[in-house]
């Protein structure tokens, strides 16, 4: 049996570990984070160069998703800018047309013909009303193939569910999950955050110190250590120290699970992860100032300046995301930050005389998994639960059957959280004396926790 007076350690240090320690140490449960690189955050992290903030690649907050919520459970406030899509641009055949978002100028672009604007303006009008449940097991490829006849009216529903699920694989992913994502968006649209997603990292980090967890930065879990066949008491570190654990929750990659819990079959069970290219751009002006956002209809593109909405850049300057959504067969190199760089030079002429700083990350995984129809769309990703442990959870964007992208990073939190709740003893704490956790680098003793070596 486990020491119910141990701590529940947390594998991970990123956004679903981090939510993770939050919601257990509100609790009052003792929690240690394991987080292997040097801070925590993961791919929720920013990163700051010449005053400008970068997140990794495109991030936005659906504002009435499962994550936002939790924030505000959590009393982690988070400011931004909503994108409303207006001046918005849809490029097709190479030209830039007016982005339909509306009725007004879904009859004015030229992206789409008339024939195309009736139908596609009849099929979102019924989005809303759609029961996504149904077609969960439904190829998004087929759901168009029955309800689309028009190829550009097709297309701008193509382009939709991209920038919406990051996905550019219609031939695979499920139209259930598609449409939900879809719907979600329509209901309250999406935040960029101010000073980027490492605001939310902060803020849930402060919850989970200020509640007593602990975060120890810079050490790496090599193995869980079993007082019996299906209870775990340790963690192992890298350095050889050992962590004594009421229960764990892991919160890894799919290839950083698979090892660590001794399963074998399990990334390779998995669908492929949805990635992206991206070149992430700094310009110290705008050459056109309203040119901040535009979608590829027949190209898987994306543009935004971030920072036209979001507190992201000093007075004047600009953070640009230029994006490619991969296909899963997909390898970017340096023919497609060509084309992102093309992309760059189509919605911001001369932007090279004004640059300031630039990334390109080919190969960005977004999400670990995808929602395919062959999976049952986000019901067939992997439980919480591992079935060869009663006292192991896992959580992540790949786990659970609530949510997409972050939202599922949220939800697979909570409901590790749930399931381990019978494992880890809530230890009662005067609420009068603040700051009880730490938040320490890799080699240092964690106060109240047996370490041995």
């Amino acid at each position: 049996m486990t020491n119910h007076e141990s701590p529940v350690v947390v594998i991970g240090g990123g956004l679903s570990g981090l939510l993770s320690a939050a919601l257990l140490s509100r609790r009052g449960v003792p929690v240690i984070v394991v987080e292997r690189a040097p801070a925590p955050g993961g791919r929720a992290a920013t990163r700051e160069r010449h005053g400008f903030s970068f997140n990794l690649g495109p991030h936005a907050l659906y504002r009435r998703g499962i994550l936002k919520r939790t924030l505000n459970d959590l009393g982690v406030e988070v400011t931004g800018g909503i994108p409303t899509g207006s001046g918005g641009y849809a490029i097709a055949g190479g030209r830039v047309h007016t982005l339909p978002i509306g009725l007004s100028s879904l009859i004015t672009t030229g992206a789409i013909g008339l024939a195309g604007k009736v139908e596609f303006a009849r099929l979102y009008a019924k989005l809303p009303a759609v029961k996504s449940y149904r077609l969960q097991r439904t190829t998004l490829a087929s759901w168009l193939d029955a309800n689309f006849h028009d190829t550009a009216a097709r297309q701008l529903l193509e382009m939709t569910v991209r920038v919406t699920t990051f996905t550019n694989d219609p031939q695979h992913q499920s139209a259930g999950a598609a449409i939900e994502q879809l719907q979600l968006g329509l209901q309250g649209s999406v935040l960029y955050v101010d000073g980027g997603w490492q605001t939310i990292v902060d803020g849930v980090r402060r919850v989970a110190i200020g509640a007593g967890a602990r975060i120890v930065t810079g050490a790496s879990a090599t193995a869980l250590e079993r007082c019996d066949a299906r209870t775990v008491d340790a963690v192992r570190l890298a350095d050889g120290s050992v962590l004594r654990a009421s229960a764990v929750i892991l919160t890894g990659t799919p290839s950083d699970v698979e090892p660590l819990a001794g399963l074998s079959g399990l990334v390779a069970g998995l669908p492929p992860p949805v990635r992206v290219a991206t070149l992430d751009v700094a310009l110290r002006s705008l050459p056109k100032p309203r040119h901040t956002v535009a979608f590829g209809v027949d190209m898987p593109l994306y543009f935004s300046v971030h920072s036209a909405l979001a507190r992201l850049a000093p007075d004047g300057g600009a953070v640009i995301h230029a994006t490619k959504y991969l296909r899963p067969d997909e390898t970017a190199d340096r023919e497609t930050e060509r084309e992102l760089e093309a992309l760059m030079t189509l919605m911001q002429p001369g932007w090279r005389d004004r640059l300031e700083f630039k990334q390109f990350l080919p190969n960005l995984i977004v999400t670990h998994a995808e929602a395919t129809a062959e999976i049952g769309g986000v019901g067939g990703r992997p439980s919480v639960r591992l079935a060869a442990f009663d006292n192991v959870a896992i959580a992540g964007d790949w786990v659970g059957p609530r949510g997409q992208l972050s939202d599922a990073c949220a939800a697979s939190a909570a409901d590790a959280v749930s399931y381990l709740r019978p494992h880890a003893t809530s230890i009662p704490r005067p609420t009068s004396v603040p700051g009880r956790g730490t938040e320490v680098g890799s080699g240092t003793e964690v106060a109240g926790t047996v370490l041995a070596r």
